[in-house]
């Protein structure tokens, strides 16, 4: 039988990922340049994510990053407002985690006249989400931003001369 001519060869190298998962500090960095540099309103995440990808791309063209992820970066970054449209529900179990940024809900409760704890819904801590009955299923992210509070340049104090 004759031997194989393959099974001496050397295993192939890999190729290196087409891809990588961008990291949080590249993200911030590329939203301020295109918070700074953009337009301030953008009426839906895909148009958001149309002008944010280029601008991801220029601090390294590898990186990538899906609606979801950025989303919950929003969430925490200063000067960017996310605004929720949403949509209710009376189908479907409710959602364990939140919709929006993806962390966990804690449940929204009362006390009733007699004593009685009661559960009316869930609240998210993070970024305010909140059902109560009928499950508020997000439609529409609206991204703008807002002027951060003293992070403009502040004014140099005039030196005095001396002649």
């Amino acid at each position: 039988m004759p031997a194989k001519a393959d099974a001496a060869a050397p295993p192939r190298k890999r190729a290196a990922p087409a891809f990588r998962r961008a990291d949080a500090d590249t993200v911030q960095a590329a939203l301020d340049r295109l918070l700074v540099l953009g337009i301030g309103n953008y009426p839906s995440q895909a148009a958001f994510l149309r002008a944010f990808r280029p601008a991801l791309r220029a601090e390294d063209p590898t990186m990538r990053i899906a609606g979801p992820r950025l989303r919950s970066i929003l969430v925490d970054s200063p000067g960017v407002r996310l605004a929720v449209r949403f949509s209710e529900r009376s189908d479907g179990p409710a959602p364990t985690t939140c919709p929006v940024c993806s962390g966990p809900l804690r449940p929204l409760r009362n006390r009733t006249l007699t004593g009685e704890v009661v559960a009316l819904g869930s609240t998210c801590p993070r970024c305010g989400y909140w059902m109560h009955r009928r499950r508020r299923i997000p439609v529409r992210y609206t991204i703008r931003r807002i002027p951060r509070r003293g992070g403009g340049r502040r004014p140099t104090t005039a030196e005095p001369r001396s002649e």
